[in-house]
């Protein structure tokens, strides 16, 4: 199908020819829904099936809140079930993102579902980003990093024991918890603190006039970077995006993974079969990445071989029939393994080792420059990842003995 609309010149923007029947809603800002409720006052971003914007409550003190709008191919009550059941079952202790209000829009696509959430802050992902420096030059402070790592795997632990599995667990689905304070910001400490909405307007390719099934202006999210001053936040997580997650007893016909590359456990990427010890692997990558500031495995790329040659050097030969298949791919893409296997503790010996100077200071949630792991960590940290990144599911440590394993107590 020809595209319709002219390229956006903004960055973090959905490809404006999903704005068409099925597709998503057309959203601007100060647009209300229920009933004048909800107010949008911001973009935060957008997903395969979804645009999130912030917006304010406008019942009771005015909070500002997640408002998830679903494309209308993906507005069935489906969307609701994990997060429902997870609300029901999960102790309130536990921090996933709720939806705590839902509601269905008839527009000119179709009609959408729309889920309100607690507005929470950066994910971990974006907390460690550092353009112009060496990959993990920024990273959060040891003990914080053990901290929120404990809450997301007691967090993973409750989904498991309410038979629910994650399905896509990353560092970008783990967000901090916002402070109060940022809960309760007016429209105009909003805009002073994170910046106002910056817009273009749509255009067609031929200049006709915009269709109803567009918006009138695109919207550029708020840049994840303005989130992470430390006086904002909390030193808490939140584990959310239930929109892979399915329960263990009644997996998906015909599961297709949506993890990225770099979180995929072998046998969800060889045989589309992933379960409980799939969560398993992918925290293993996540846990990883928290304490290092940089990925496990490097999706430069973005490469799914690549990052398979990747873990086969870290980790050592794939059990059969991966192997063959591994093999033959290999082939068949020209590439070929090293010499020499690295080791996940030989991987965070490294941290700390190329870090690039800040400009200006990073706060207290943040490692100082230069830190190395006491190689005490190191042999916790890493017996612990080896438990958890074996090839064979069936051969990796449960989620129960993950959260009582003592590289969370260890004390720098």
């Amino acid at each position: 199908m020809p595209r319709r609309f002219l390229p956006s010149r903004l960055e973090g923007i959905e490809d404006i020819e999903n704005y068409q029947l099925g597709g998503f809603h057309p959203v601007s800002i100060g647009d209300c829904y229920a009933q004048q409720r909800y107010r949008v006052v911001h973009k935060l971003g957008y997903g395969g099936s979804s645009t999130v914007w912030l917006a304010r409550d406008q019942t009771g003190p005015g909070r500002l809140v997640t408002l998830k709008v679903m494309r209308a191919d993906a507005s069935s009550g489906d969307a609701l079930v994990i997060p429902e059941m997870l609300r029901a079952a999960l102790p309130a202790s536990v921090d996933i993102q709720t939806v705590d209000d839902h509601f269905v829009v008839q527009g000119p696509n179709g009609s959408h579902l729309f889920m309100v959430s607690p507005f929470a802050g950066p994910s971990i992902l974006a907390m460690s980003d550092c353009p112009g420096r060496t990959s993990g030059s920024r990273r959060l402070r040891a003990d914080l990093a053990r901290k929120v790592a404990k809450q997301t795997a007691t967090a993973v632990y409750h989904m498991h024991r309410a038979g629910v599995v994650h399905g896509d667990l990353t560092t970008s689905n783990i967000l901090f918890a916002l402070s109060p304070d940022v809960l309760k910001w007016s429209d105009a400490d909003l805009y002073a603190s994170l910046g106002e909405p910056e817009t273009e307007k749509v255009r067609t390719r031929d200049g006709s006039p915009r269709p109803p099934s567009a918006p009138a202006e695109l919207v550029a999210p708020i840049d994840n970077s303005s989130l992470t001053n430390a006086s904002f936040l909390q030193e808490r997580v939140v584990l959310c995006d239930f929109g892979q997650s399915y329960t263990a007893a009644s997996p998906p016909q015909g599961y297709k993974p949506a993890t990225v590359f770099n979180y995929l456990s072998p046998e969800a990427r060889f045989e589309a079969r992933a379960g409980l010890e799939a969560d398993v692997w992918a925290l293993g990558c996540a846990v990883f990445e928290m304490r290092a500031g940089f990925p496990l495995f490097e999706s430069f790329f973005g490469s799914d071989e690549d990052i398979l040659t990747q873990t086969v050097e870290m980790l050592g030969r794939l059990p059969e029939p991966w192997w063959g298949a591994f093999v033959e791919e290999q082939a068949r893409a020209g590439v070929w393994l090293k010499g020499a296997q690295s080791g996940i503790r030989e991987r965070l010996r490294e941290i700390g080792a190329q870090d690039d100077a800040p400009a200006v200071g990073e706060g207290k949630m943040i490692e100082p420059f230069g830190v190395r792991l006491r190689e005490g960590e190191v042999e916790l940290l890493g017996d612990l990842l080896e438990k958890m990144l074996k090839y064979r599911p069936e051969e990796r440590i449960k989620i129960d003995e993950v959260i009582r394993h003592p590289w969370f107590d260890f004390t720098d």
